[in-house]
């Protein structure tokens, strides 16, 4: 996950709102890859939490269960420091991107885990018991 990724996800007005902001702020020019580092390292840390979890070890990758969640939460705090008011559907989506990161934490939510990450398992055939009538 990127910040150009993220830039693509946005809306036209979105997009328009930020480039602005940028002009408007040339400090603030590196804020979104900053923001996009904070929230996948937040995500990478609750799933190595797991002990079950298997990552992906490559840097600033997140499981595709985790993306739309972290876009979410990444939209929801830049918006914030743009000094945007979020939509009713915006903060809807912060709040369950908010409780799918912390079903990370606390390993109710198998994100990234070895069951589904890993190759499934198959057990032979079983044999099967005639019933004498």
């Amino acid at each position: 996950m990127t910040a150009s990724s993220i830039l693509s996800a946005f809306s036209p007005s979105l997009t328009a709102d930020y480039q602005q902001w940028l002009v408007d702020n040339p400090g603030k020019v590196g804020r979104l890859d900053e923001i996009v580092d904070m929230v996948v390292g937040e995500f990478r840390a609750a799933l190595e939490s797991n002990p079950e979890t298997v990552m992906d070890t490559t840097a600033g990758t997140l499981p595709p269960s985790c993306l739309r969640h972290a876009s979410n939460i990444i939209i929801f705090q830049l918006k914030g420091e743009m000094e945007q008011t979020l939509t009713e559907a915006e903060n809807a989506a912060a709040i369950r991107a908010d409780v799918f990161l912390r079903g990370i934490w606390m390993e109710s939510i198998p994100a990234g885990s070895a069951a589904v990450t890993q190759t499934p398992s198959y057990a032979g055939p079983h044999e099967f018991q005639e019933f004498a009538q």
